[in-house]
């Protein structure tokens, strides 16, 4: 039997920024997988609108949604629709209250250590030259279950390939809609990932291992819990050009369209990612 329990990242399908004086469209390919059984491998590739705070991601290829679904959000990523065009209906994530939701859980966080480094190669990425940043992140996290509290070791390296050929636009992006879990452990983290390498990325890679320990230690349970997990997500960008200023119309909602009801299948899913907490997010 397997607990899934969301820690800390909140992340939009793909990495997007906002510009102050511009609108910016980029193609993408993302596929994330992971050796927990719970957690399906998927692909997708899409296309990404960005103005001001207002963003729109459409799903035009592979398994993680439905082909021709859409993202939208108008106040950077603290609230996102999900609109499924065939079924004209919507769905409502609320990111900065799902946020505060994980911070209120009884998780401390211990031996935390952030390093990010250079790296030697440069490459061109959508005809862009890219730096190469590596930041790896390791740190012991502990979640009270009840009365028992669960530690897990967890290791994230992150690598970017990144271009200032779009100016600041990741800060501009981060600055209106940041989200905060309230627990200043887990906010750090969270902002160490999204804001210590700057440029905007074209290529990322974000590898998470998590060592739990208490598998280790209880050797005479029944219950089988897998000691490591291995999750990795890439993304890369195809295209990527300025964009003349965009029409309101690309980030409402149509008057036709209504709600979903609440999410219970496939069709419905969020673009909402999180990291996991393993005894057996």
């Amino acid at each position: 039997m397997k607990k899934n329990l969301p820690v800390l990242a909140l992340f939009l399908l793909v990495v997007t920024a906002s510009s102050a004086s511009a609108a910016i469209q980029y193609e993408f390919r993302q596929t994330t997988s992971s050796d927990l059984e719970t957690i399906p491998s998927t692909d997708c590739a899409g296309r990404a609108i960005i103005d001001g705070d207002r963003s729109r991601i459409e799903f035009l290829a592979g398994n993680a949604y439905p082909l021709g679904t859409y993202m939208i959000a108008t106040n950077g990523s603290r609230t996102m629709t999900f609109i499924d065009p065939s079924k004209k209906t919507f769905v409502e994530i609320n990111a900065a209250s799902v946020a505060t939701s994980i911070g209120a859980r009884k998780i401390t966080i211990a031996n935390k250590k952030i390093d990010v480094t250079k790296m030697a190669d440069q490459i061109k990425i959508a005809g862009f030259p890219t730096e190469h940043y590596r930041m790896v992140m390791s740190y012991d996290i502990t979640v009270a279950f009840g009365s028992m509290p669960l530690t897990q070791t967890v290791k994230t390296t992150i690598d970017k390939w990144t271009t200032n050929a779009f100016g600041d636009v990741g800060d501009t992006f981060l600055a209106s809609g940041a989200l905060h879990t309230g627990n200043p452990d887990l906010d750090e983290l969270m902002s160490a990932e999204n804001t210590n390498i700057k440029g905007f990325a074209l290529k990322q890679t974000v590898n998470v291992t998590t060592v739990n320990t208490h598998a280790a230690q209880n050797t005479t349970s029944q219950l089988h819990m897998s000691r490591t997990v291995t999750q990795t997500r890439e993304l890369l960008v195809t295209s990527i050009q300025p964009a003349a200023t965009v029409g309101i119309a690309t980030f409402i909602v149509p008057l036709t369209y209504h709600k979903a009801g609440p999410i219970h299948d496939d069709t419905q899913k969020a673009p909402v990612q999180v990291l996991s907490m393993e005894p057996e997010k």
